[in-house]
C-alpha cells in the first residue's frame, strides 16, 4: 500500500526544464524560471560518506550480496567502462597499480611503493611480489606494460592517455618500472583505463588480477563474481532490475543500488534497512557555445549572483538527478600549458551559431533537461536531441546555437582531457572570462542505496564502490 501511494503521488511527467537567455532581461529571467519551476520533489537527507567507507558492517564469508544492474554488462569494453555498471563490476575484478579514495588519498594496489622525483612528474614502481593473474600466472611489469599497449590500441575515449603512458615507460625489472608523466598528475594511474588485463584467446572476458574474478555468467549484466583476495569479502551476484524504475531494483531486495533518481532515493530513505550514501561530485554539464552567442551566455557571464541563481535553479528544478549548481575550481580554466599541443588547440574560433538549436544527446535525460529549460524562454531557439553518432558529428561542426555537454568535474590529467575535449570540438576555447565557451552548469552525482545491515564497502575517487578493501 505504501509503495502504491508512492506511485500515485508521483506520476512522474517531463518537466519543462532549462534557463533564461536574455542578458537584458536577467531579474525578470529569474523570475520566470522559478515560477515556471515544477512543483517541488521529494527530498532526502543522505548519509554523508565518512572516510570513503560505506555501511556499518563488514560481512561475512560467505555471504552474497544482490547488486542492481541497470545497464548491461559487456567484457569487451574492458578496461575502461562505458557505463555505471560495468564501472562497478571492473572495478572489483580488474587492478591499477595505485588506488585513489574519495578523499584524495593514494594507496598501494598492484603496485606496493613507489617514489616520486623532486618534479613529480616521474614515478618509480615496485610491484607487490604476489601479484599473479586469477589464472595464477605471476604478473610482471612488462604485463603491466603490455596492457597500456593493448588499451592505447583500442578505440575509447582514453586511447591518447594510454598512448602518452606507454611512451613514458622503462620496465627495469620483473617487478619495476618507471613512468614519465610530464603533463599529468601521477595520480592518473588509478585511472580505470590504465587497469591491467589479459586477453584470453577462449575466454569470453579478460584475465584480471583483482580481488574478485567472474564465477560464473548467464547473460549480459547477470554474473556473479566471487572473491579470491579475502575470505571475508562476499560474494556479489548481480540482478538486472525488472523495470526501468530503480524503485523495483529495491523492492526486489536489492543490497546496494547506485543511482541518481531523487524518487529512488526518497523512497529508499523511508526504509529502516537501507541507507542512502552521497557519492562524490563526479561530472559538470557544460554548455559549449561556437562564438559569441550573448543572448545565452550572458546571464551566465553576468554578476555573481544572478549566474549563480541561474545554475541554482537549474540545479533544483531542470533535472531529475542529483544535482547543484557548479561550483568551481574548474580543471579546464586557464587553458593549462602542456608539453605537446595539437593543431586543435590553436584552431580558431567557431563562427556564431548558424542553427537555432542548443542540441545534446538524446540518451542522456539530464542534458535533455537542460536544454529543454534553456531554450524555455526564447521563441526562436529550439532544444534537439541527437543520437551519439549524429551528436559528436554536429559538435565537431560548431554550425550549432549551443551544445550541452558532460564533462568530468575534476581531472588528473588535464592536458589530456582538454585535448581530447578540442579534438571532440576543435573550435573551443575552453577559459574564463568574457571570452569562454565552456560555461558550466551544474554537477551531479550519484548515490548508494545500501542495506545498512549487509553491505560494507569503501568509495574511490571516481564514486565507484569496492567491497573488499581494507
Amino acid at each position: 500500500m505504501k509503495r502504491a501511494l508512492c506511485r500515485a503521488r508521483d506520476s512522474r511527467p517531463t518537466i519543462p526544464r532549462g534557463i533564461g537567455r536574455r542578458g537584458q532581461q536577467i531579474g525578470g529571467v529569474i523570475a520566470i524560471a522559478v515560477a515556471a519551476c515544477s512543483s517541488p520533489r521529494p527530498t532526502a537527507t543522505p548519509t554523508p560518506v565518512a572516510a570513503c567507507v560505506i555501511g556499518a558492517t563488514q560481512s561475512g564469508a560467505g555471504d552474497t550480496l544482490t547488486l542492481a544492474i541497470m545497464t548491461p554488462v559487456d567484457w569487451s569494453h574492458v578496461p575502461e567502462p562505458a557505463n555505471a555498471a560495468e564501472r562497478l563490476a571492473f572495478a572489483q575484478l580488474y587492478e591499477t597499480l595505485i588506488d585513489v579514495d574519495c578523499d584524495g588519498h593514494a594507496s598501494p594496489a598492484l603496485a606496493a611503493s613507489w617514489t616520486l622525483d623532486a618534479t613529480k612528474t616521474r614515478i618509480t614502481l615496485s610491484l607487490r611480489h604476489d601479484a599473479m593473474f586469477w589464472s595464477g600466472k605471476p604478473l610482471t611489469a612488462n604485463d603491466v606494460l603490455a596492457a597500456w599497449q593493448r588499451s592505447a590500441a583500442l578505440s575509447t575515449s582514453s586511447i591518447r592517455l594510454a598512448r602518452e603512458i606507454v611512451s613514458g615507460t622503462t620496465v627495469i625489472d620483473d617487478h619495476t618500472l618507471i613512468v614519465s608523466l610530464p603533463d599529468t598528475s601521477w595520480m592518473v594511474l588509478a585511472s580505470p583505463a590504465l587497469s591491467i588485463y589479459e586477453q584470453q584467446a577462449t575466454a569470453r572476458w579478460a584475465e584480471g588480477s583483482g580481488p574478485y574474478r567472474i564465477a560464473e555468467q548467464a547473460a549480459p549484466g547477470v554474473f556473479l563474481l566471487m572473491p579470491i583476495a579475502s575470505q571475508s569479502a562476499p560474494y556479489l551476484r548481480s540482478a538486472p532490475a525488472p523495470s526501468g524504475d530503480p524503485r523495483d531494483a529495491i523492492d526486489a531486495g536489492s543490497d546496494l543500488l547506485v543511482t541518481n533518481d531523487p524518487m529512488a532515493l526518497a523512497y529508499a530513505v523511508a526504509r529502516p534497512d537501507l541507507e542512502a550514501v552521497p557519492l562524490p561530485w563526479t561530472r559538470t554539464y557544460a554548455l559549449a557555445i561556437p562564438g559569441a552567442a550573448p543572448t545565452i551566455a550572458s546571464a551566465l557571464l553576468g554578476p555573481d549572483s544572478v549566474s549563480g541563481a541561474l545554475r541554482a535553479s537549474l540545479a533544483h528544478e531542470a533535472v531529475r538527478a542529483q544535482a547543484r549548481a557548479a561550483q568551481p575550481p574548474y580543471w579546464w580554466d586557464g587553458s593549462p600549458t602542456c608539453a605537446s599541443t595539437p593543431d586543435s588547440l590553436s584552431a580558431p574560433r567557431g563562427a556564431s551559431g548558424r542553427s537555432n538549436r542548443v542540441v545534446y544527446r538524446r540518451d542522456d535525460a539530464i542534458a535533455r533537461g537542460l536544454a529543454e529549460r534553456l531554450v524555455a524562454f526564447d521563441s526562436h531557439s529550439i532544444a534537439s536531441g541527437l543520437s551519439p553518432n549524429d551528436f559528436a558529428r554536429v559538435l565537431r561542426g560548431g554550425g550549432e546555437l549551443a551544445y550541452v555537454l558532460d564533462v568530468p568535474r575534476a581531472s588528473w590529467s588535464p592536458c589530456d582531457d582538454l585535448i581530447e575535449l578540442r579534438s571532440s570540438a576543435p573550435w573551443l576555447i575552453a577559459g574564463v572570462g568574457a571570452h569562454a565557451q565552456l560555461l558550466p552548469l551544474i554537477d551531479t552525482r550519484e548515490t548508494a542505496i545500501i542495506n545498512r545491515n549487509r553491505v560494507s564497502a569503501t568509495v574511490d575517487w571516481s564514486g565507484t564502490l569496492h567491497f573488499s578493501r581494507p
